[in-house]
């Protein structure tokens, strides 16, 4: 159901509208202009006319041309009043729509009739005129519309008592607010752009931190959900068997502590690549973080030449895992190795979780232009599946660091039972 919305209240629509006149913005204000002119025009038309007490100054004739006021011997009458308030209330319409209300304004000044001029239709008219060469993009409309104006301002109103060429004022006046409106309208074009281009590097800033924040969050759910997965499976093997088999007992929790040590080696060169270079500690060597030791030099990333030891530690773990290697060996860009070994590693962290005590296969076939990857197991011993642990957050990221380099991960059950994962990714050429 939807709420109905609350009755306005004076206090409610007193705050609004002073919200409006706080910050009316560009259309607002370009309202609130037009209703200040039209009033004003107005009572310029009518409190001023001829047969009142006029000032002095707006009694002075302008060439003998009439200008949206009446004729001295009658009061203004609706023609006048309704062209007046056109050349005026145009103004609210000069930046959204500037073409077209300085065409009205100028439409509604060529049929007035009168002795004198009213001071704030001029200013109206020239506001209109700035306001098509400020803000009107496209040179070629603003210039038409302008020399189309400025021709049927010139016929209207020629100057005719000054000896100089006819409409040499309305020409003057005209080339002024054209010069002054295209050179602000450029500085703003260029602010616009200059404040665009900024946005636009802020969001790539944000969009790069957010990618390297993901990326970073791929790297340590590989590292701890495999070695983490590894250690615990190897811990619970050696508890069982501590006491019929010490020695398995003890290899298996040799297996663990190798395990917890190259752990803490990627989970350092992951901070590592996070801390920007600190203060040399006491003696010239780096400080390790938290007050650790200092540790040896960050060790690479691991790559396919390590598949074997990945394949042992698994086998080890309790997981008969097989290893077959097709197609010319050769080095791959850092990146294409990085995520071919994640992808193995991520697929046999999975099979030992969901499918223990199975076999699995783990295939690597070089070809010309790409490399392919694939890990398939049997499914569990008991053929039951297992529930499913954790959110598939690690599939997911797979899936975006293949699709990263233009590959494709395909994940699913196998027809004959079991589960499958297997990667092509493209090699650019050398």
């Amino acid at each position: 159901m939807t709420p109905t919305p609350p009755a306005p209240t004076p206090r409610r629509v007193s705050r609004r509208a002073w919200a409006f006149l706080r910050h009316p913005g560009p259309r607002g204000g370009d309202g609130l202009l037009a209703l200040a002119a039209t009033v004003l025009g107005l009572y310029v038309l009518y409190e001023l006319a001829p047969g009142t007490d006029r000032p002095p100054m707006l009694m002075n004739d302008v060439h003998g041309t009439p200008f949206l006021v009446a004729s001295p011997d009658e009061q203004p009458g609706a023609w006048a009043s309704l062209l007046c308030a056109l050349t005026t209330a145009a103004l609210a319409w000069r930046r959204s729509r500037p073409a077209a209300a300085f065409g009205v304004q100028v439409c509604a000044v060529l049929p007035s009739s009168g002795d004198d001029p009213t001071v704030v239709g001029i200013v109206a008219l020239a506001l209109g005129a700035y306001s098509v060469a400020a803000h009107v993009g496209r040179l070629p409309v603003a210039a038409t519309v302008f020399a189309w104006a400025t021709l049927a301002l010139v016929a209207r109103f020629p100057d005719d008592t000054s000896g100089g060429p006819p409409g040499t004022i309305v020409l003057a006046v005209m080339a002024t607010t054209w010069v002054t409106g295209r050179t602000i309208g450029t500085w703003r074009t260029r602010a616009g752009a200059f404040h665009g281009r900024a946005l636009r590097a802020e969001h790539e800033r944000e969009v790069a931190v957010a990618r390297e924040r993901a990326r970073i969050a791929r790297e340590f759910h590989d590292v701890v959900s495999h070695n983490v997965s590894v250690m615990v499976i190897q811990s619970g093997a050696a508890r069982m068997v501590l006491r019929s088999d010490p020695d398995s007992a003890v290899e298996a929790l040799r297996a663990v502590e190798t395990s917890g040590r190259e752990t803490m080696a990627e989970l350092r060169h992951l901070l590592g690549v996070l801390t920007t270079a600190d203060e040399p500690a006491p003696g010239g060597r780096p400080a390790a973080p938290d007050g650790d030791a200092p540790g040896p030099p960050l060790a690479p990333q691991p790559d396919l030449t390590r598949l074997p030891v990945l394949v042992d530690r698994v086998r080890t773990a309790g997981l008969d895992v097989r290893l077959e290697t097709c197609g010319d060996a050769r080095p791959l860009p850092p990146g294409v190795e990085l995520t071919a070994y994640r992808v193995v590693q991520e697929a046999l962290t999975n099979a030992l979780k969901y499918a223990p005590g199975t076999h699995a296969e783990v295939t690597l076939a070089y070809r010309r232009d790409t490399v392919r990857v694939g890990v398939a197991d049997d499914g569990p011993a008991d053929g039951r599946r297992p529930e499913r642990l954790g959110a598939g957050r690690g599939l997911l990221g797979l899936t975006e660091r293949v699709a990263l380099h233009g590959g494709r991960l395909e994940a699913g059950p196998r027809p004959t039972g079991g589960y499958r994962v297997r990667a092509t990714i493209p090699v650019p050429a050398a």
